[in-house]
């Protein structure tokens, strides 16, 4: 990665985590960096904006696959040649001659984006033309035949990692093909199957709302799809298309939840790849991972070496054996939290993220299902912890106790002082 990437990071304030974003980038294969969908509004209002950003991208080695879609400028062409727009269940009526105009359009808009791209000095390809995308006829719905309104039914997908590999960028619009004719497909719909299968570091939705808007048009920085989704739902909160849209993150996240997902604005994109939390709304699934008082039936040998491995330091013999008071796992065995106490108080022993997801959002995820079973909580670390940036921002309060900082959340200092010297004193458990 070039100096122009260094510097953006570094403008976002991620100096400490620099080293993080590089090796996430660098190790995975370039079609497993991001998947990015440009609503059609966008590309309306803001297509140079993206494209600058998608050549910057290009710029510094990141290929991106890159799907959009185009309802508005569909609407509007059809109704300059007198074509009546129909819908149902949200869903275009596409007969012959509409499809005609449907793909007229969207080829228009790649080529157009593409364009832009390259001539910032990105190196994006139309791959349109290679027929990436297959697809089925949705068939007839609430009594009506759709006609070209298709659903995805297979892709190339190591022909598009290939174009990443290569260093090219694909660009794709919302069609499929079957028999040599063209189907229109949902973006969304598109989208969320090609993350079901690449599994890439992000999905990330450009909108020209910048994100989930509450009923009021407030953005909403965080759902939780375990924890809050109901509550938003019985609340009257998220209503209509904005509601359907959540709930298909969702029903993605819970299959591929070490995917981060994150509805943003075109001018904040380049912020939402390169941070957990951007400008957006960050959308997660903590419903994936599995919380114990003891570690029986639990893989200890994977936990063992995530540990290990990422913190660089060897447990002690019988680590294991020992009492806790909670363990919280992901299923995959790539996050783990083991939770003990002191004189009472919840006190975090072990806090590790495989290396494979650091800068995946895993962490403050896992954080989040702690502090919702826990209300205060003390933990100590080493000045040469991994995670030693990640306390100072997550804490309440922190102190200096020999060779150990001591952080704490939601304790008075009354109550840490009494514990300081206690968890300072507790017996090493990493060599």
């Amino acid at each position: 990665m070039n100096e122009d990437a260094i510097r953006i990071l570094r403008s976002f304030g991620l100096d400490r985590e620099l080293d993080l974003y590089l090796q996430m980038f660098q190790k995975a294969r370039a079609s497993r960096f991001a998947i990015i969908k440009l609503s059609g509004g966008t590309l309306e209002a803001k297509m140079e904006v993206v494209a600058d950003d998608l050549a910057f991208l290009s710029k510094m080695g990141l290929t991106p696959i890159v799907i959009h879609g185009g309802g508005k400028q569909i609407d509007r062409q059809l109704k300059a040649k007198g074509i009546r727009t129909r819908k149902v269940e949200g869903l275009r009526v596409t007969d012959r001659k509409t499809m005609r105009v449907v793909e007229r359009t969207e080829e228009s808009l790649t080529a157009r984006l593409v364009k832009l791209i390259n001539e910032g000095g990105g190196r994006a390809i139309n791959a349109n033309g290679l027929k990436l995308i297959t697809a089925e006829s949705v068939g007839r719905v609430g009594g009506v035949d759709l006609g070209f309104a298709g659903k995805v039914k297979g892709a190339n997908i190591e022909s598009m990692a290939r174009l990443c590999d290569k260093g090219y960028m694909p660009v794709l619009a919302s069609l499929g093909h079957k028999d040599g004719a063209a189907y229109n497909i949902n973006a969304d719909t598109l989208g969320s199957w090609l993350v079901r299968k690449i599994r890439p570091k992000k999905f990330i939705l450009v909108t020209e709302t910048g994100g989930v808007l509450d009923k009021h048009g407030d953005l909403i920085s965080t759902i939780d799809i375990d924890a809050d989704l109901q509550r938003l739902i019985s609340q009257d909160v998220v209503t209509g298309g904005m509601l359907l849209k959540v709930r298909e993150i969702g029903a993605l996240l819970k299959s591929v939840p070490q995917t981060v997902v994150e509805v943003c604005s075109a001018e904040s994109l380049l912020q939402e790849l390169f941070t957990i939390k951007g400008k957006g709304t960050f959308i997660r699934y903590t419903g994936n991972f599995i919380v114990k008082e003891d570690f029986a039936g639990l893989n200890t040998a994977r936990m063992r070496k995530v540990i290990e491995r990422s913190i660089s330091k060897k447990l002690v013999k019988g680590y294991f054996k020992k009492p806790i008071d909670c363990v919280i796992v992901d299923r995959d065995y790539t996050g783990i939290m083991i939770v003990k106490r002191i004189g009472g108080v919840p006190y975090l022993d072990k806090f590790a993220v495989a290396r494979s997801s650091q800068g995946s959002g895993l962490g403050t995820t896992m954080w989040h299902v702690m502090r919702k079973r826990y209300s205060r909580m003390i933990w100590r670390a080493s000045a040469s912890n991994p995670a030693i940036s990640w306390y100072f921002r997550n804490c309440d309060g922190m102190e200096r106790c020999g060779q150990w900082i001591i952080f704490w959340y939601n304790l008075d200092r009354g109550a840490a002082a009494r514990l300081i010297p206690k968890v300072a004193a507790r017996e090493l458990t990493l060599v």
